[in-house]
């Protein structure tokens, strides 16, 4: 019976004692949203074209955005934004942006597509359609 009082006075105690802040947040390489993207509808053989991409963050939390472009297989490529995230529980309300243009020199006709992820597992697919030579208009 002595345990029961001393357990239910010390409970309490325990319990106001415990500092209830958020745990410590981080995460590397996260694939954020590529808010613009812009790619020519057409282009030429030996002829560079330029992808423009554009990435912005919510909030003062993310740090380090950097762009990843890959060929995937022949005429398919990818492009995606990278960033960290490191939070104690708040973040500043301050947007983070970067850009990348990115110059490809099409060494063949025919349909160069090009994946823009949006998360790890969402994407938007743009194609650039290259050509011997440009047909009149």
């Amino acid at each position: 019976m002595r345990i029961l009082k001393l357990l239910s006075l010390l409970l309490p105690l325990i319990l106001v004692s415990c500092q209830l802040e958020p745990s410590h947040v981080i995460y590397n390489n996260v694939v954020i949203p590529l808010d613009q993207k812009s790619v020519p509808e057409t282009a030429t053989v030996n002829s560079p074209f330029s992808i423009y991409a554009k990435a912005t963050t919510d909030n003062g939390c993310w740090s380090n955005i950097s762009f990843v472009f890959d060929t995937l297989a022949g005429k398919e490529f990818e492009l995606y934004a990278l960033a960290d995230f490191e939070s104690n529980g708040v973040c500043p309300e301050v947007a983070l942006m970067a850009d990348t243009v990115i110059t490809i020199t099409p060494d063949s006709a025919g349909d160069y597509i090009i994946k823009f992820w949006n998360s790890a597992s969402t994407f938007d697919r743009d194609t650039v359609r290259v050509f011997a030579v440009l047909p009149d208009r």
